[in-house]
Order: C-alpha cells, then sequence, then structure tokens
C-alpha cells in the first residue's frame, strides 16, 4: 500500500537517516523502498550480500531494513553477519508470518522489529521512527536554549554553555556543537567574531544535499574546542525548502556530535515544534519581570503538551539583581508561577558581556572566575547535564 504525503511536514518526526535494504532471494526489493521512497528525510542504499564489512564499516548507515521472503538457514547465517558487523545499527526484518521457532530464532538476534507481509506504509514508518529515537536517546544529545522573550540573553548563555561543555565536561572522545537557529541575525558568529559567509541559499533548493559531511565543510571550530554553525540568511524563514533544509541541517550536526546545544529564538518559525519534539532538553531563557514569566509559562506549557512531563525542563532568569530589599517577585511567588518546573538565576554580568561583545570573544576570555560563569556551571551540574557528558 503507498501512503500519501503532503510535503515533508508528514514525515518530520522521522529524524534525517542512511538507511540500507537487504533484499533476500526470491524478495522484491520495490516492497520497501517504494513505501519510503517519498520521504525527503530518508537517504536509500541497497545492502549487497556480497559486501557486507564494506559497506558497514565505520559510520556508513543509521538503520538496515532486511527484507526477506523465507527465513531460510541462508538468511539466517546473513541475517547473524550483519548483526555481527553491526551490532549498533537497529534492524529491522520483513517477511512473511514466521512459525514459532522462527520467532524465537529470529529475535535472539536482538533486531528492532519484525513486520508482516504484505508491508503496510505506516507500520514500516511507525518502526523506523521507534528505531532513530532509540538510537538518538542511547547516543547523542540535545540541548535546547530558547528565549522566552527577545533580549533576555540566550545567545550569550548558549555560547557560554557550548564553551563550558567543551572545555571542562565532554570526554576527549567526545565533541561539543552550538547551532544558532535565528537566522535572521546570526547573532552567535557575531558575538564571538566567526561569522560564517556560507550561502545557504544555494543549497535551499536541492536540501537532500545536506549531510554531516556537507556540514563538516561548513562549520567553523572555536579555539576553545566547540564547533559552530551560525549563519545570518534571513531569507530561510520564507524560503520554500527552508523547513526541510534546517531539519536536515539539524539532523546532520546533532549526528556528528555528542553534544549540541541549540540557540532558539524567541520568536515562531515553520520548524519549531519539530525541533521541541526532538530535543533530550529544554532551557527557557527570560528575565525577572511578569511578561517575560508569562511567556515562559506559554512555553512550558507548550512543551508539556507536545512532549509530556517526562522531558526535562527548566527556566533560568538571567540578568539577576539582588536587593537588600528583596526581589520585586519573591521566591515563594516565582514557585507558585512555574510549579513544578526548577528555575534558577543567573547574575548580571554587564561590564563583563559588554566587554566579551565588543572584543568579540567569550565570556570566559574575559574573566573564568565571575559569578555570571559561575552560576551557569552550577546550573549545568544541577540539572545533570555535566554527568551525561561525562559518560
Amino acid at each position: 500500500m503507498n501512503m500519501t504525503v503532503d510535503g515533508p511536514k508528514a514525515i518530520a518526526n522521522i529524524p534525517m537517516a542512511r538507511m540500507l535494504v537487504l533484499t533476500g532471494e526470491g524478495a522484491d526489493r520495490s516492497e520497501v523502498e517504494t513505501l519510503v521512497e517519498f520521504s525527503p528525510r530518508l537517504t536509500i542504499s541497497p545492502l549487497d550480500a556480497g559486501r557486507l564489512p564494506e559497506q558497514l564499516s565505520g559510520n556508513s548507515a543509521d538503520l538496515i531494513i532486511a527484507n526477506l521472503q523465507r527465513l531460510s538457514e541462508a538468511e539466517m547465517q546473513l541475517l547473524s553477519d550483519v548483526r555481527s558487523l553491526a551490532p549498533q545499527l537497529p534492524l529491522i526484518v520483513v517477511s512473511p508470518q514466521l512459525s514459532t521457532e522462527e520467532t524465537r530464532r529470529l529475535f535472539k538476534l536482538d533486531i528492532h522489529d519484525w513486520l508482516p507481509k504484505p508491508l503496510q506504509a505506516g507500520d514500516l514508518i511507525d518502526s523506523i521512527q521507534k528505531a532513530m529515537r532509540t538510537r538518538q536517546v542511547s547516543s547523542n544529545r540535545v540541548h535546547a536554549v530558547v528565549s522566552a522573550v527577545g533580549g533576555a540573553g540566550a545567545t550569550t548563555l548558549a555560547l557560554s554553555m557550548a564553551d563550558k561543555a567543551a572545555t571542562q565536561f565532554v570526554r576527549k572522545s567526545g565533541t561539543v556543537a552550538l547551532f544558532d537557529l535565528d537566522f535572521s541575525l546570526g547573532n552567535c558568529g557575531y558575538a564571538i567574531n566567526m561569522v560564517n559567509e556560507f550561502n545557504l541559499g544555494s543549497v535551499a533548493a536541492t536540501p537532500r544535499r545536506v549531510d554531516p559531511e556537507f556540514m563538516r565543510v561548513i562549520q567553523k571550530k572555536h579555539q576553545n574546542g566547540f564547533f559552530l554553525y551560525s549563519f545570518k540568511r534571513p531569507e530561510l524563514n520564507t524560503e520554500l525548502n527552508g523547513y526541510e533544509l534546517v531539519l536536515r541541517m539539524l539532523d546532520a550536526v546533532s549526528a556528528e556530535h555528542m553534544h549540541t546545544f541549540l540557540d532558539i529564538p524567541y520568536y515562531e518559525t515553520e520548524w519549531k515544534e519539530d525541533v521541541f519534539a526532538a530535543v533530550n532538553s529544554f532551557t527557557l531563557v527570560c528575565e525577572l519581570n511578569l511578561p517575560a514569566i508569562k511567556h515562559t509559562l506559554d512555553q512550558i506549557a507548550r512543551i508539556r503538551a507536545l512532549r509530556g512531563r517526562d522531558v526535562p525542563v527548566h527556566v533560568i532568569i538571567n540578568k539577576h539583581e539582588t536587593s537588600l530589599f528583596g526581589q520585586r517577585i519573591g521566591k515563594r511567588r516565582l514557585r507558585e508561577l512555574f510549579e513544578e518546573t526548577p528555575f534558577h538565576f543567573v547574575p548580571l554580568a554587564k561590564a563583563q558581556v559588554s566587554q566579551a561583545l565588543d572584543r568579540g570573544v567569550l565570556p570566559s576570555e574575559v574573566s573564568r572566575r565571575s559569578g555570571f560563569l559561575k552560576a551557569l556551571t552550577k546550573y549545568m551540574k544541577a540539572v545533570q547535564m555535566t554527568a551525561e557528558m561525562a559518560k
């Protein structure tokens, strides 16, 4: 059964994935490929039984689908070879109905899923989505730093969090990235004098060109060790293929790095909800005034409606100033407003941040022992972000 799809949004929850299809003897290769070839986010390649070691070496694929007509000894040996060569990749097997003994033998190979023939497009897409979500949860992590309102300072916080992660917390074998999703300004690049002149509009018409190798070509690496993806391309907000291009870039970057921080602007975009649906944690940034807090509560409600209550959501009240006579909005009132959502304070560091911006450097390059950076480090430890990075 073929699936009717109305543009990329219909499969928005499928991460960009490189899929290898192994076709057994007597099976029709088109049984699988025609059901997913509509997706702009899946790259489909045949897996040749005679070239398994070559094709399964390194990081050449994200998913394997075995399309079998029977489960003979030869097919079982082939699946065993695939599993031994690529134990980390989700393996989905498609075949006619199996006996109890065949099912037992199949699942001993630690497959992700089995789908019966005739294959239904919805079942296949659902299985791919679950496989990729499982793989993402067990490997790379994506942390959203979201501005609740304009001017809250989320860009400075995102830069400093990526800096802290790269210089203090992430093990040597991992990498850290910061992806600036405010294409209207590309301010992350401007803030640390790493403006990227690459014209993303040149690939907007052909988003399928975007893969991890492409992103490696256009990335910039800061001397402190994190990779920066920041582009001032406001036309992407209205570009016809901008939605697909942004999501493909995000998929490629998050697949490449152990930890990716996203600087997400306060204003609405076509892809914002899809990003919210996929990240591992949220840091919502606001200031200590009622309008900013109300906007933050709206964002919390939106995230909870989309993701439930299991995804970590934290609030940073930025640019906080202590007062001898107490705060305009006290902690008790904040607890009432935010309820179970934890909130944290990061102090105002006007002189440090202003100097960093004027010099085009990170705040840590102005002062490593400031109260601002101490509070941010305390926050990252409190939300167990550093524990994840040390794994």
